[in-house]
């Protein structure tokens, strides 16, 4: 299976082939994103909603980044984070983990706001991210590796 390697930073995405040869970039991160949704230190319904439209217009912006079907590799330490948080400590991430983990995040947040620091708004908004890019880019696997 084909694989890419990528970064998503505070203020935009990288993607690299296997060689670490630059293969696209988008403006807009995962603070860049979230900007002003969380200053009152919850995520509601509604600011998350607003941040995966913010997300996908930053997916959205540059046409195909990446063809669908890849295995993605990423070293980025909040994905740790993201992998310990809200997936079992899962390193070989798929599509399915991703979504069940995001609509038990869902269903709380249909009842009551989620509580959120400093960072734990980064790794949350992190987290939707990938989410988005694993759907919008049709990723096949993600895996972390530190």
């Amino acid at each position: 299976m084909s694989e890419f390697i990528f970064s998503v930073l505070p203020a935009a995405v990288e993607f690299y082939d296997r060689q670490q040869r630059p293969m696209a970039g988008l403006q807009g991160g995962y603070q860049t994103t979230a900007s002003g949704l969380f200053s009152a230190g919850q995520a509601d319904a509604l600011a998350t909603e607003t941040l995966i439209y913010r997300i996908e217009e930053v997916l959205e912006s540059e046409g195909r980044v990446v063809p669908p079907g890849l295995r993605a590799i990423c070293h980025d330490p909040l994905l740790g984070r993201v992998c310990g948080d809200f997936l079992t400590g899962e390193t070989a991430i798929t599509p399915e983990s991703v979504e069940v983990a995001f609509n038990r995040i869902s269903e709380q947040l249909s009842y009551s706001p989620l509580a959120l620091t400093g960072p734990q708004a980064d790794v949350f908004c992190y987290f939707v991210f990938i989410r988005e890019m694993i759907h919008h880019l049709q990723i096949a696997d993600l895996r972390y590796q530190p």
